[in-house]
């Protein structure tokens, strides 16, 4: 495996270096606090840096100083982190998408009535934090929910991720759930193992859900989903980039991001005197049909969002192709 794509600094630079030649801007990236300036033509802007890490312990957080605990960068914006009643509560998104009629996976807060196979999530929360199952609807009699879970009906489908600049689709991806195949010989844990990549702690639950045990022997050419998080280390995003918009754009599926994203603009804070960014994630069924789950409001950046972001802040005009 080479190097991470989204939260390697190198990969950041180059798409800020691409912008600045085509451009002929000038763009310098501060060692101090990595904060990056740029100049246009009279026109400067100075956007300010992101990482990714683990303070004292905690869970994964993104953060704006680069200290001992940061790991990973994770992109430049030209304000602070923000948070929005949409990007807090995931309850509060899904209210919001159903109203704008966007499809969102039905959710129960009540065990007693959970008829499909299902997730338990976090209403608060990232980087998938306390989400567990997904689980058989017979499970749920079982299923005690604490305060501010609720459960969510689980999705078969492609995995999806979308950026926006100022409600304008700008990047996507999709790929579908990370698989094992069997060989005939070894079982489904090894296969697994083999694969190179953490296991996922929960995996067996997800195995068992396709009617597969740990130690069950996976016949040559059987397929078995082992993880349905973006957050994965199965995620082939992870070590390349996967943005399809290039060739996939005025294809039905971009076409769906892109409505899903002007309609949510106008309930961002500010907008649309102001200029921001956000993220939707989502599931794409079999139909080609998004279910978006949540929206992120200061989510991990994308080498290929600085261009439309910097055309937007200069005035330019979108660059063809």
């Amino acid at each position: 495996m080479g190097p991470r794509f989204k939260t390697n600094l190198l990969e950041h630079t180059k798409a800020v270096g691409a912008w600045a030649r085509e451009r002929a801007a000038q763009a310098v990236v501060d060692a101090v606090d990595f904060s990056l300036a740029l100049r246009y033509e009279q026109r400067s802007l100075k956007l300010h840096a992101q990482f990714v890490g683990r303070r004292e312990g905690r869970q994964l957080a993104y953060f704006d100083v680069a200290d001992h605990f940061a790991v990973g960068f994770v992109g430049w914006l030209p304000y602070k982190p923000q948070a929005w009643p949409l990007s807090l509560s995931k309850l509060v998104f899904k209210s919001a998408a159903r109203e704008l009629g966007l499809r969102t996976p039905a959710l129960w807060t009540d065990p007693a009535t959970i008829d499909a196979p299902f997730l338990v999530k976090r209403s608060r929360g990232a980087f998938g934090d306390g989400m567990r199952g997904p689980f058989a609807p017979a499970e749920a009699a079982a299923l005690s929910l604490a305060e501010g879970e609720y459960a969510e009906a689980f999705t078969w489908g492609r995995i999806a991720r979308a950026w926006y600049w100022c409600g304008r689709l700008a990047v996507l991806e999709a790929f579908e759930m990370p698989s094992v195949e069997g060989d005939g010989r070894s079982d489904y844990q090894a296969l697994l193992q083999r694969a190179g990549a953490e296991v996922p702690a929960d995996f067996a639950v997800l195995a068992r859900l396709q009617g597969v045990q740990p130690d069950d022997v996976l016949p040559a050419g059987q397929r078995v989903v082992c993880d349905y998080r973006y957050v994965s280390p199965y995620n082939p995003t992870l070590y390349a980039n996967h943005n399809l918009l290039p060739r996939a754009a005025g294809s039905p599926l971009a076409e769906r991001f892109a409505a899903a994203g002007g309609a949510i603009w106008p309930l961002i804070p500010g907008a649309p005197a102001q200029q921001a960014g956000f993220v939707l994630d989502a599931i794409v069924d079999a139909q080609g049909e998004p279910w978006f789950l949540e929206l992120n409001s200061n989510a991990q950046g994308h080498p290929d969002f600085y261009a439309p972001m910097f055309d937007t802040l200069f005035g330019l005009a979108p660059r063809e192709g």
